[in-house]
This record gives C-alpha cells, sequence and structure tokens, in this order.
C-alpha cells in the first residue's frame, strides 16, 4: 500500500475576528445598543459605576497605543506599496 503524502507543517491561517473592531467609541455603542434594547422592549441593564482613575489612565494607554499601532501598520503599508511598484 503507498504511504499518504503529508502536507508540510506551515503557518496556519489567520484567524478572522468574529466581529469586526468597531471604530466608535465605546460610550456611543454603549448608548446606540442601550436604545436598540430599549425600542425593542429589552430590560435596560443597571448602569455601571463611574469611571475610576486607573481606568481613565488605562483607556489613555490604550488609545495611545492604538495610535501607534495604526501609525506603524501605515508605515509599513507605505513601504509595501514602495516595494511591489519596483
Amino acid at each position: 500500500m503507498p504511504k499518504s503524502k503529508r502536507k508540510s507543517p506551515g503557518r496556519p491561517a489567520p484567524k478572522l475576528p468574529v466581529f469586526p473592531t468597531p471604530s466608535l467609541a465605546p460610550q456611543v455603542l454603549e448608548q446606540a445598543a442601550q436604545g436598540w434594547l430599549q425600542s425593542t422592549g429589552g430590560p435596560t441593564p443597571a448602569h455601571r459605576p463611574t469611571r475610576t482613575v486607573a481606568d481613565h489612565r488605562l483607556a489613555e494607554a490604550l488609545t495611545e497605543t492604538l495610535q501607534q499601532l495604526r501609525a506603524e501598520i501605515a508605515d509599513l503599508r507605505s513601504r509595501l506599496d514602495r516595494l511591489e511598484s519596483r
């Protein structure tokens, strides 16, 4: 019996996120969700406690990190475009 060929182990294809990353601020998304729940007659969840200083710092750090990542991605895209045009 001939042996079956095995596929060479390679990098798995990157998994796409189930939901796209929202580009709106979390507060806007939350308000929209609350409005949708109220319009459908769903129960409205209890209000979240106000943000603490640590939450605010974390949000600022995450925002800054996202801005840096977006800048790096834009730089990589432009470098790829230059390389492809050669």
